[in-house]
């Protein structure tokens, strides 16, 4: 997959679809890619070679750079040298994915799934491959096997949402959030996801509660509720309250070059020429340098 930018317009294709992508890839397998010491700790005597055990951590050290075409290789060497290694190939699927190599990764899913048919970690990559694939019916039935092993994974039911919402089933997609947020009641991006789900419907008092809810949450991810309300806002035609909002993301994270294009739009409308041309300076110089958030 083509890395995504750090977009964080929440109402662009591109956010959506880096959102569904990065997200699921990187949520699928929360502790994937886990040091050498927690390996060691954890998995003992689960390796039947010295040898495969170094491939696959020194694949890990470089997933854990982002250079995830070398951990491929490692991986790679790790389950040439041992084949019943089910943690290299399970987090070689994890790598092929966040490549776009899904085809790949389902292949490493299915030798894991061969040694064993439940396990979690290699039903949930493969839904996450078949979704990038568009194969969402089939993404799917691997996402209900990994529920049904485990329904208290909150990014399973997150998951499981936004493949609904790529097939239009907006109301079973509502459950699924509410799922995930009733297993973990401060995870944000699910609260987001529901609100933009209801926005979608027209149902915007209750859109507007997932925002505030989620705006409760302390984290980074508050920046992306106070966008995501202030953009709301500003389509309810409730403008003077919108600017309130993208003053918290301005504050929050200046170089949220959107925050000051949409802001300063809502500036001009209101008739504040000045205070609306300076957000356009900012986001102007935000989005010429390299590093800038989020820049349109």
């Amino acid at each position: 997959m083509a890395m995504c930018t750090d977009d964080r317009n929440t109402t662009s294709p591109l956010y959506k679809y880096c959102l569904l992508l990065m997200i699921v890839v990187l949520s699928v397998l929360g502790g994937a890619f886990p040091s050498l010491l927690d390996e060691k700790r954890l998995t003992g005597s689960v390796f039947g070679s010295e040898d495969a055990f170094e491939w696959y951590t020194l694949g890990n050290n470089k997933a854990q750079q982002g250079k995830y075409e070398e951990a491929v290789e490692f991986y790679d060497k790790a389950v040439t040298t041992d084949p019943s290694l089910v943690h290299a190939w399970n987090n070689m699927g994890n790598a092929l994915s966040i490549l776009r190599r899904n085809d790949e990764a389902l292949a490493c899913f299915a030798a894991v799934l061969e040694l064993n048919p439940n396990d979690i970690h290699a039903l949930s990559g493969s839904a996450n491959a078949l979704s990038q694939l568009n194969r969402h019916a089939e993404a799917l039935e691997y996402i209900d096997k990994t529920l049904a092993l485990n329904p208290n994974r909150d990014y399973i039911w997150f998951n499981k949402a936004n493949i609904l919402v790529e097939v239009k089933r907006h109301d079973d997609a509502l459950e699924a959030f509410d799922r995930a947020i009733e297993v973990n009641p401060a995870f944000v991006k699910a609260m987001l996801g529901k609100g933009t789900v209801l926005r979608e419907l027209k149902r915007y008092d209750e859109a507007l509660a997932c925002y505030d809810a989620a705006i409760t949450v302390e984290g980074p991810e508050v920046v992306a509720a106070f966008y995501d309300k202030a953009t709301l806002l500003n389509q309810l035609g409730r403008r003077e309250e919108a600017v309130a909002h993208y003053n918290m993301v301005n504050q929050l994270e200046p170089e949220f070059a959107e925050a000051w294009h949409e802001k300063a739009h809502i500036l001009e409308e209101l008739g504040w020429k000045e205070e609306a041309e300076d957000c356009l300076k900012e986001h102007k110089l935000i989005s010429s340098q390299s590093g800038g958030c989020c820049a349109s």
